[in-house]
């Protein structure tokens, strides 16, 4: 069997060769069905495996009254990744403008000066949700262990706010 660097193949049977696909965490990423379809049934995973895709969450909560501007928290992220898309889902229509800010943990905290989202910011407007996947202008590597901070810089009618991230692992 050729060496799949990332993979390993762990029989589950000696009498029907079938088994699963791990991958280096030990994580089950497939189940091969006949040994005869593994090298292609491997690289497929493989490809998968490079080009993992993640959800960074986070929720901002106005506890039941109307969200206020200002820095709402951070998130510390432990892979490096290129965002893709963000995604905003409110509670109840309104408009609600978020700044993302990042910075290494060493400059910690990240200010409004350290901002990726350019001219572009997450944005609702009179709705309850919006997606972007262009990112105009936007800084999308993060490096590991970044730092990122979300300021809402203004709003209107929206009591709890999810923002995410969808990003590829690099």
């Amino acid at each position: 069997m050729a060496d799949y660097p990332g993979a390993t193949y762990s029989p589950r049977t000696k009498e029907n060769k079938a088994g699963v696909v791990y991958d280096a965490d030990k994580t089950t990423v497939g189940f091969v069905e006949d040994i005869t379809k593994l090298d292609a049934e491997v690289v497929a995973i493989e490809t998968d495996l490079r080009a993992r895709k993640y959800s960074i969450t986070f929720v901002i909560d106005g506890g039941g009254s109307a969200i206020t501007t200002g820095l709402k928290g951070f998130l510390r992220i432990p892979f490096a990744c290129t965002i893709e898309r963000v995604t905003l889902l409110a509670d109840q229509s309104g408009s609600i403008v978020i700044d993302i800010w990042k910075d290494t943990y060493a400059n910690f905290p990240p200010d409004d000066t350290d901002s990726i989202t350019a001219s572009a910011p997450p944005t609702i407007t009179t709705d309850t949700d919006s997606e972007d996947d262009t990112l105009t202008d936007w800084t999308v590597e993060v490096t590991a262990g970044d730092i990122l901070a979300f300021n809402v810089d203004s709003i209107t009618t929206i009591e709890r706010v999810t923002l995410a991230l969808k990003v590829t692992k690099t």
